[in-house]
């Protein structure tokens, strides 16, 4: 069974940083790191990375022929970015415009903002169409397909006996004939000539009258 303090030690939070210094700086840094930022409990801090002299690094381009050093840190108290400078800024004796700090977050947004900043020469125009560009779920055969699909499908309006029964008569089965031979005899009354079909009652003559 696992004892209180390593569940303890196993839910412990840490946060992790990413720390760039441009030019030179002590050689002793990670032990200065490390106690700069005693009071965030820093835990870890790895052995510095440094890329070869640059006429200009992405991170400090208003530097020009220097070189960049990065350590990783793990600090189990939070803190947040500009405090780790600040610490470090003072710790290393280097000034701010000679350290960028970002969280491991931050770190990974960065990267994906500056992915496409070095051009492919890659040219976009006259090359083939990815196939599945999924084109066909908004394009003329997505139309098409739809109003096919649609139109196997016959929609009926519901019947209500008394208010609407009328304008269905002629699609409603069972009730059409009905009222097929009511509107049909309508419309044979509104056709009948006025000639020997319906005789006029001539007014009665009155004795007497000059």
């Amino acid at each position: 069974m696992k004892s209180f303090k390593h569940y303890l030690t196993e839910s412990t939070k840490t946060y992790e940083f990413k720390i760039k210094i441009a030019g030179d700086h002590t050689k002793d840094a990670v032990a200065q790191i490390k106690a700069s930022l005693a009071e965030f409990h820093c835990g870890k801090v790895s052995s510095g990375k440094t890329t070869p002299i640059s006429e200009r690094q992405s991170d400090f381009p208003e530097h020009r022929n220097t070189e960049m050093t990065v350590y990783d840190i793990e600090t189990n108290y939070p803190a947040t970015s500009l405090q780790i400078r600040d610490r470090i800024s003072v710790g290393l004796g280097v000034t701010h415009n000679h350290v960028k700090v970002h969280s491991m977050y931050e770190e990974l947004e960065n990267e994906i903002n500056h992915q496409h900043d070095n051009p492919t020469g890659e040219a976009f125009i006259g090359r083939e169409q990815d196939p599945s560009n999924n084109g066909n779920m908004v394009n003329d055969e997505y139309k098409y397909n739809l109003l096919k699909e649609l139109g196997k499908t016959k929609h009926q309006g519901t019947q209500f006996k008394g208010y609407n029964d009328q304008l269905l008569a002629d699609s409603v089965p069972g009730l059409a004939p009905e009222y097929r031979k009511e509107k049909q005899s309508k419309q044979d009354g509104k056709h009948l000539s006025t000639i020997g079909t319906t005789q006029n009652n001539m007014p009665a003559i009155v004795k007497g009258a000059r």
